[in-house]
């Protein structure tokens, strides 16, 4: 019984010291992102500085003496957020490590391997296409300059922007990980396959609700994320009734 005390506070300590190293490494994180936000922000606006569209002036405003602040602010807390996610499963895995087998082990270090790869590719997809293929869609459907008896022009907010850009990402990211997430339930049998299969008409409303939250403020936008959840979820289907084939 001293032992296995002694056992639950080492453990309790650890864990301790690992939330610490989080909430450091965040605290870090923040402070040097925000110091340099005026550059992040530059650079997140590449995509829209890169647009080749005729008669658009390229040009962000705020409307109110406290937005760039708060903008700089937000975009600083974003990025530290991301940062500390990923340091927290990463401390999280190695705590639990100990107690796990080497299968165990092997399938949370390729998992891990696999997010961090999704994440990557978000940010590429988000970047270089998404982020380039709304605004060009969008400011080269613009309608304002059809009206001569007044001045009428698009002036992005600096807020919006950067809500939009990490609104995508979000959105884009969690197109990858969902899928993910539900084999992994399958396979823990949190879930079965024959509530995957009966409920499709509930997951699917369930897809397009949550898409219409993630994704910016119009149908477009919530189809393109909602459509190709509902092909994961498919696809998720198959492949586990496709597994069980081989092993019977």
């Amino acid at each position: 019984m001293f032992f296995y005390n002694i056992s639950a506070l080492t453990h309790i300590k650890e864990l301790k010291y690992r939330f610490i190293y989080v909430f450091l490494s965040t605290i870090l994180t923040f402070n040097v992102g925000y110091y340099y936000s005026l550059e992040l922000f530059y650079f997140f606006a590449k995509p829209l500085i890169n647009l080749k569209i005729d008669n658009f002036e390229y040009s962000l405003i705020y409307t109110d003496i406290t937005e760039a602040f708060f903008t700089y602010l937000n975009l600083s807390i974003y990025i530290s957020f991301i940062f500390s996610f990923f340091l927290l499963i990463h401390q999280t895995i190695y705590f639990l490590i100990p107690g796990l087998f080497v299968k165990e082990v092997i399938f949370i270090n390729k998992l891990k391997k696999i997010v961090i790869i999704f994440f990557l590719i978000s940010i590429l997809i988000t970047y270089f296409f998404m982020i380039p293929l709304i605004w060009h869609f969008f400011i080269s459907n613009d309608t304002s300059n059809t009206i001569s008896s007044m001045n009428i022009h698009f002036e992005g907010k600096l807020n919006e922007y950067v809500f939009i850009l990490f609104r995508v990402f979000f959105s884009i990211f969690f197109i990858f990980i969902s899928p993910l997430l539900l084999f992994i339930l399958v396979k823990l049998s949190v879930i079965s396959l024959n509530i995957l299969i009966n409920q499709r008409k509930i997951s699917f409303t369930t897809i397009f609700f949550f898409s219409a939250l993630l994704s910016p403020p119009d149908i477009i936008s919530q189809i393109l994320l909602a459509i190709p959840l509902c092909l994961s979820y498919e696809l998720i289907v198959f492949i586990i009734l496709y597994d069980k084939q081989i092993i019977n």
